[in-house]
């Protein structure tokens, strides 16, 4: 349950580099991804939303902490933020097996003085605790520093190599603080064990989690009571069809009459419905081919 391989990057880093370490590690480290502008502009557009939020309501979510989210409908820099390059080309490595990613989650996440830390557990547990396979990834989370992480700031407590096993094997002494400065990007797995770690400063710790998983599982932030129909036209395509206007595989997420989700919302017709044997050849694993070459041309 060891690190075996480098976990700190620099933001010219390739994808394959910091994939590597996601799938070796559990996580990577890749730093300055962000400009302090857009992090100053993600803050001053989310400040009034962060001062409305309550604390947590018991220990795991921090009665110290404020979970601030709908980020795509308070924020342009936010949802500038879900299409980033880097997240979308790792998210998409990671869950090479899905034939879409969605965002899940996002959540800007202020950790006040005396926050104390979180129970170490695994973030892929939120589908009901299921038990997906062990080389079977449906999360890959980016946990963006808004102001520098310490360890005596509460910097997230990850324990290297953790996938494999259950939170409660993990020796307490494999735990180490992700410290990173503004603007760097801690990228970890579903799987991987972590939590959040004790403030014992006179500063508030604040970091921006953007989190993708498959397109076939329900997201954990419900993105169509975040951004409806008449506020989601607005947004460009890329960010409509990463928070979910779009199917994510060949029979799911359709709207009307089997048509595309984006002709729906923007009141386009199609040319034809969707063609259920033509959508699972672009599916991401060979069962999916196979069945669309079994079923072409056949009418149903």
């Amino acid at each position: 349950m060891k690190s075996a391989l480098a976990d700190r990057f620099a933001n010219t880093a390739s994808t394959e580099d910091v994939l590597a370490s996601v799938r070796t590690n559990g996580y990577a480290i890749v730093e300055d991804v962000l400009p302090a502008e857009t992090v100053d502009a993600l803050i001053e557009e989310m400040a009034p939303y962060i001062e409305a939020t309550p604390f947590g309501p018991d220990a795991f979510a921090g009665q110290r902490t404020k979970r601030t989210g709908s980020l795509v409908a308070r924020s342009e820099a936010g949802r500038n933020l879900v299409v980033h390059p880097l997240s979308l080309a790792v998210a998409r490595g990671l869950l090479d097996s899905s034939t879409e990613i969605q965002l899940s989650q996002t959540q800007l996440i202020s950790a006040y003085p005396g926050s104390v830390a979180q129970k170490p557990h695994k973030d892929e547990l939120i589908w009901d605790f299921f038990p997906f396979a062990a080389d079977h990834h449906v999360m890959c989370q980016f946990f963006f520093a808004l102001t520098d992480f310490t360890a005596e700031n509460g910097a997230t407590l990850v324990a290297p190599g953790s996938d494999p096993v259950l939170p409660e094997e993990v020796d307490p002494a494999d735990f180490k603080p992700v410290e990173m400065r503004k603007g760097s990007v801690f990228v970890f797995s579903g799987k991987v064990v972590h939590g959040g770690g004790h403030n014992t400063t006179d500063a508030v710790r604040q970091g921006l989690i953007v989190s993708y998983c498959s397109g076939w599982v329900r997201q954990e932030e419900n993105q169509y009571l975040v951004s409806p129909p008449d506020v989601a036209r607005s947004y460009p395509e890329d960010v409509l069809r990463i928070i979910g206007y779009q199917q994510g595989c060949f029979a799911m997420g359709y709207a009307g009459d089997i048509e595309e989700p984006m002709d729906v919302l923007f009141g386009r017709k199609s040319a034809t419905p969707i063609v259920p044997s033509e959508a699972a050849a672009r599916g991401a694993n060979k069962t999916a081919k196979d069945w669309s070459a079994d079923v072409a041309g056949r009418t149903v």
